[in-house]
């Protein structure tokens, strides 16, 4: 049985053998070990922290952008002694692993992001997760077809009891300090094209949260592969299987 430890003050969970790759949870399911965790980990060294803010990781003071969560990511690999790994991060960890590329390029060798968050691509803004009802998760997130137990933001507390509502809403909490003010970075325009990593898309065939356009752009950018997975925004838990099968096939080719 694999313990969750505390490296670094960062609640992290690692399983498997192989390639490190890092895996950057979004502005949801940071406490979730899923069944895409447990694919990738049977072919990797699977590294899955939660972010500083974000489920069992506490938030320091110094930490309050997203640059100081990268700089964490950066400590913690240091500190398990890993000097390069895959990244692979979905939705706003998409974008952070996008930033990690772009600050840490030597410690990256290869970048898959997940619908990622990040880019501003005019008449099609991302949705706006912070202010959706709840009654519409099921639809917005899983297109009708939900998984039992997995709530996409806050929710209610009849959703899990008192202190799985608490927890999902000091998630949302840190992940509005990150992401508030600033729902995207311009300046990716300039320097995803600059990175030189190599580079994989995925996006959901039917995403109601993170438009098409937005991982189409992703892919121009990065002059990746790009791939579309059967189901909504959450497909990473909806078709697990599919997504581990893209992500392994292409991390074993760089190698």
């Amino acid at each position: 049985m694999t313990e969750v430890t505390e490296v670094t003050g960062l609640a992290c969970r690692r399983e498997g053998t192989g390639a490190p790759v890092l895996f950057l949870h979004g502005h949801w399911l940071a406490r979730d070990w899923t069944p895409l965790h447990e694919a990738l980990a049977r072919r990797f060294d699977l590294i899955a922290p939660a972010a500083p803010g974000f489920g069992d990781s506490p938030r320091p003071a110094w930490v309050t952008g997203r640059d100081d969560v990268v700089l964490a990511f950066r400590d913690l690999l240091d500190a398990l002694g890993v000097e390069r790994a895959h990244l692979v991060g979905y939705g706003l960890g998409g974008w952070l692993a996008a930033d990690f590329a772009i600050w840490s390029p030597d410690q990256v060798a290869s970048l898959s992001v997940l619908a990622p968050f990040g880019l501003r691509v005019p008449d099609h803004p991302i949705a706006d997760v912070f202010i959706m009802n709840p009654a519409v998760y099921d639809d917005a997130y899983f297109n009708g077809e939900p998984v039992d137990g997995a709530v996409p933001g806050p929710g209610t507390p009849a959703q899990g009891g008192a202190e799985a509502y608490a927890a999902r809403y000091g998630d949302m909490g840190m992940a509005a300090a990150l992401m508030w003010d600033f729902r995207y970075d311009l300046k990716l325009e300039r320097r995803l094209p600059r990175l030189g990593v190599p580079a994989l898309v995925l996006e959901a065939e039917q995403d109601r949260i993170v438009p098409v356009e937005h991982t189409a752009r992703w892919a121009d950018l990065l002059d990746a592969k790009r791939t579309a997975v059967p189901g909504g925004h959450a497909f990473p838990l909806t078709s697990p299987g599919q997504t581990a099968a893209h992500i392994t096939a292409f991390i074993q080719g760089v190698q």
